[in-house]
């Protein structure tokens, strides 16, 4: 059966205020926001995020994903998941929170709608003020050029 691209058709969709998440990756989130991952240089960002998803990685019990960084000022729609026998997030493009948080719910097993959800809905309840300063193009969350 060929993989189901079922992704809904806006952000608004997916929002879910009341949304439950795993403690400890809530909290896990929550200090990675805390650590200003915008502000930092793109080692620190890979060091970040690589610490976030050892912590995912054990909040939800799976293995730790291989990531690999392909930082460029394009956007970051071409970043993915690649399942068995990879197990590999590749982060392509600018820099993006939701877009981690993305392909590691693949990682988890998540189709593109229950990707989707989560991610979005994680990164509005430990982002709030840089969802708020996101544009709604679709499914996705496009942030402006500073």
């Amino acid at each position: 059966m060929p993989f189901e691209r079922n992704y809904p058709a806006t952000v608004a969709e997916v929002l879910d205020s009341e949304m439950k998440f795993n403690r400890s990756a809530l909290a896990a989130v929550r200090a990675f926001a805390a650590s200003r991952p915008y502000r930092q240089s793109a080692a620190r960002r890979e060091q970040l995020i690589r610490e976030l998803c050892q912590v995912l990685s054990a909040a939800y019990g799976i293995a730790v994903p291989r990531l690999v960084f392909l930082w460029s000022r394009g956007h970051s729609g071409s970043s993915c998941y690649r399942p068995h026998p990879f197990h590999q997030i590749e982060l392509r493009g600018r820099f993006s929170v939701v877009t981690f948080l993305h392909e590691f719910a693949h990682a988890r097993g998540a189709d593109e709608r229950g990707a989707c959800r989560w991610s979005i809905n994680l990164f509005a309840k430990c982002f709030p003020r840089s969802f708020a300063r996101c544009h709604q193009v679709g499914h996705t969350l496009v942030r402006e050029e500073n």
